[in-house]
């Protein structure tokens, strides 16, 4: 059964982009440190008809991610790196940086040194921001994490090309999630998980991205 794994199945675009993969029989494997949230969600997916794992996952444990990839019951055809943290006030420096780049860049390294895993994968789908474009004066530390990270999506699209493996870096703008609910945002400028995550899914089923 063709399978994709959420890393972050807790965020907001994470969960909706489940939503629209469900239609074609992909089975849902949902990864996220919060069990009793995923849980939650398995069950509304449940009652849509799809199949769905939960595991628990803390992604800033570099040290386990070897040994969650291994105790996987399915090797995904499609990985879903959506897992982030944001602060409104800049404070915890090292955070910022390891939930979204340093963790995401282990994990993924991680997951394409297995061939097993590497042989079964078709896609990497990871979600970066526009923050990441240009140096901000508020979420500056996260804004260069961004970067960062979408620099190593580049990277690692041009590397995996020859293997027939797709990379996808996806920025969105302003999202109306619970990452950003403390932040004062113009409304006009903001995106809901659902829009975006319905055109990462149109354009994926196009052979856009």
């Amino acid at each position: 059964m063709k399978s994709l794994l959420i890393i972050g199945g807790n965020s907001d675009i994470g969960f909706e982009l489940a939503k629209k993969f469900i239609v074609d029989n992909y089975k849902i494997i949902l990864a996220s440190r919060n069990i009793e949230d995923l849980k939650i969600k398995k069950n509304i997916l449940n009652k849509m008809n799809a199949e769905c794992e939960v595991y628990y996952f803390d992604i800033e444990q570099h040290a386990t991610h070897k040994s969650f990839l291994d105790n996987l019951s399915n090797k995904p055809e499609i990985i879903v790196i959506s897992a982030g943290y944001l602060e409104k006030e800049e404070i915890n420096f090292n955070k910022i940086i390891n939930i979204n780049y340093l963790s995401l860049l282990n994990f993924i390294e991680t997951f394409i040194s297995k061939k097993d895993l590497f042989d079964n994968l078709k896609s990497i789908i990871g979600i970066s921001s526009l923050a990441g474009e240009r140096g901000k004066e508020r979420l500056n530390v996260y804004s260069s994490a961004k970067a960062g990270f979408s620099n190593y999506l580049d990277g690692l699209r041009q590397r995996l090309f020859k293997k027939n493996k797709k990379v996808i870096t996806v920025k969105p703008g302003f999202v109306k999630t619970k990452m950003t609910k403390d932040l004062q945002l113009n409304p006009l400028l903001i995106i809901t998980p659902e829009k975006i995550a319905g055109k990462i899914y149109r354009d994926f089923q196009k052979n856009k991205l």
